[in-house]
């Protein structure tokens, strides 16, 4: 009898114990489901402020990605005013001007130079031009070919001769509109009366026309003695 006893007690000694760990158990699992249950049911209004929240940090980030690219192209339109800028002094550092020693004149945004010219006086009675040194400046619209008629004269000679050329001075290639170009011609034009004052111009005309229709003259007068 008092082993049964025994027996018997140590039995609901283990079933108690047995009991307990499971009851342990048992609550831990609730309490796990019960805190899921809690985080994801949520009441109608904290999901609305969620999104509320998402969509504010939406806005904010569009925001500052919108301010970012109006700053990048701020400072690109900065940059490209910058170097036209600097394209533009370039260009007006490198604009073409004539020597202030020259004879200039301008028709039609087209200017003629007479830069320089040489004479030699071979006796008493006549001498003779032996270099011109002239520049055209196309400022107009239209390429052409610069060609330059040389008219030298004085009072003593004929009118037919006033208009007949000494010289016909040929440019190598045709004249842009922006270019400018420079001529030393070699001439071999003689004269006579060397104390008359001589009558010196310079039309220039288009190589192209077969009118030679002056496009600018410019002038000279000078005494070879």
């Amino acid at each position: 009898m008092l082993k049964e006893k025994i027996w018997i007690s140590l039995l609901i000694i283990l079933i108690t114990i047995l009991g307990c760990s499971s009851a342990d158990k048992t609550t831990g699992k609730t309490i796990a489901a019960e805190s899921d249950i809690y985080t994801e049911n949520l009441t109608e209004e904290q999901v609305v402020q969620q999104e509320i929240q998402i969509n504010n940090t939406q806005e904010i980030t569009e925001q500052e990605i919108q301010i970012n690219n109006t700053e990048e192209i701020a400072e690109q339109e900065i940059t490209l005013q910058n170097e036209t800028s600097v394209a533009e002094q370039e260009i007006k550092v490198e604009e073409f001007k004539f020597s202030p020693t020259s004879i200039v004149n301008t028709q039609h945004n087209i200017s003629l130079s007479l830069d320089d010219f040489k004479h030699e006086i071979k006796s008493v009675y006549w001498g003779k031009i032996t270099e011109i040194t002239m520049t055209v400046l196309n400022k107009g619209d239209k390429p052409f070919k610069p060609k330059v008629l040389v008219l030298l004269y004085d009072e003593k000679d004929f009118k037919e001769e006033w208009l007949k050329p000494k010289a016909e001075i040929q440019f190598e290639k045709q004249l842009n509109a922006g270019e400018h170009t420079t001529r030393q011609a070699i001439v071999n034009m003689a004269f006579d009366d060397i104390n008359l004052t001589k009558n010196f111009k310079l039309i220039l005309v288009n190589a192209d026309d077969p009118g030679n229709k002056p496009i600018v003259v410019v002038e000279n007068e000078f005494k070879p003695t």
